[in-house]
């Protein structure tokens, strides 16, 4: 009796198995195992450790190792010709035999069976919801959950690898850098390697990478992620990630900074995202970012703090106000202050050091220009600027301004 219904039971089971088939082919659903090599190949490996005999939930069993083709997604047979093993398990399990553990590996939340196939797929015949297993934990740097599919799968393989790379899970455990552009982990490689030069360059010393990783997480990252969050961007852009939304935030800043210090319309900066990114993929956060003052004002607030700390112009001169409306501009300045180290060097006929530079030029060039355009009252006429921006706009437009603002320099 226990043999026909072992039987009955197996092919009650391949039959579902079938009619699932046939539905994921129509509907385009994926209900294939996941194959352990494959998965384990094309992540990066961290290490392995026994985690010895467990009791695991069936649902969490996703693949196998050498069987994925024999059994479907819910371990229902696809094949015919080992129907007898599977009878044979059937039946010990209607005459109460105990049989063995079943061996997987663990990756992420998911377990791939290396042995026990046949044992787990009557289990779930028979809606049995757990089952003992002896345990070998796969570490990876992602998760991988029972709802996670192999294209999923492999394209989280360059986060992986991005996360290996940076160690950030490590350093920072809640870190969560997923993106949808997946080809894009490179860019982001480069932002964390720029602002490592940038680091050196700053305490002149070599920066390790370790130091340089968490520098631009806690200081570069989560700072726009965080003005990205109060500007409701992923209200607007849902299909886009947090890390998405950085990317190009960050590097339309940078444009957007750049074409100010040439003076180049605000539309090149949007040019040159579109030939980074597929225009697909730019065109709505172009929309959102063309209208977007707060871009200006962080650019703005990280010049202005960069451009003090640089010249220690408050330390020199507490009083100094050097508040520019415009980005991009504050690099002007310094190229002001550096041609003025340069002639203060000729005329002395020796090496000027950049505080000497920084006073000289504040006493003697910018606030004679300053004393003028308070005196005529030019800030009147241009309410939304700062005395520094017409001090700017002053040194660049002399020639086109005649002697008027030269003669009274020199009175």
């Amino acid at each position: 009796m226990f043999k026909q219904m072992a039987f009955e039971d197996f092919w009650r089971a391949y039959r579902h198995g079938y009619w699932r088939k046939l539905a994921s082919w129509i509907l385009g659903t994926n209900n294939q195992l996941l194959p352990y090599h494959e998965i384990r190949d094309s992540l990066p490996f961290q290490g392995q450790r026994d985690l010895g005999a467990q009791t695991i939930p069936i649902e969490n069993i996703v693949g196998s190792v050498g069987r994925y083709r024999d059994f479907d997604r819910a371990f229902l047979p696809t094949q015919r010709y080992n129907h007898q093993r599977w009878i044979n398990i059937s039946l010990a399990r209607y005459q109460s035999v105990e049989l063995p553990p079943i061996d997987v590996y663990k990756i992420g939340e998911v377990y791939f069976v290396k042995d026990g196939n046949h044992r787990v797929s009557v289990a779930r015949q028979r809606g049995q919801s757990m089952i003992d297993a002896n345990v070998i934990e796969i570490e990876v740097p992602i998760s991988i959950t029972p709802e996670s599919e192999i294209d999923e799968i492999l394209s989280r393989q360059a986060y992986a690898q991005f996360l290996q790379k940076t160690n950030l899970l490590q350093l920072r455990p809640d870190a969560d850098l997923e993106m949808t552009l997946v080809q894009l982990y490179g860019r982001l490689l480069e932002h964390i390697n720029t602002h490592r030069y940038y680091m050196g360059l700053e305490q002149q010393q070599e920066i390790s990478y370790e130091e340089a990783v968490l520098s631009w997480y806690d200081h570069v990252y989560c700072p726009l992620i965080l003005a990205i969050k109060q500007q409701n961007l992923p209200a607007h852009l849902p299909e886009m990630s947090l890390t998405d939304l950085y990317l190009m935030v960050s590097e339309y800043q940078w444009l957007r900074r750049e074409s100010s210090i040439t003076d180049d319309k605000v539309e090149e900066a949007s040019k040159q995202l579109s030939h980074i990114y597929s225009a697909k993929d730019v065109r709505q956060t172009l929309r959102k970012l063309r209208q977007a003052n707060w871009i200006d004002e962080m650019i703005l607030t990280r010049e202005k703090a960069d451009f003090y700390a640089y010249t220690h112009i408050r330390t020199l001169r507490p009083d100094a106000d050097l508040t520019l409306t415009l980005p991009g501009k504050y690099e002007k300045m310094l190229a002001h202050i550096s041609e003025h180290r340069w002639f203060l060097g000729e005329k002395q006929g020796a090496e000027v050091s950049y505080e000497e530079a920084v006073t000289s030029w504040y006493d003697h060039v910018y606030l004679p220009i300053v004393h003028i355009i308070r005196e005529q009252k030019y800030l009147s006429k241009f309410p939304d600027r700062a005395e520094a921006d017409l001090y700017l706009w002053t040194i660049d437009h002399r020639q086109d301004m005649g002697d008027a603002i030269m003669e009274q320099l020199e009175s």
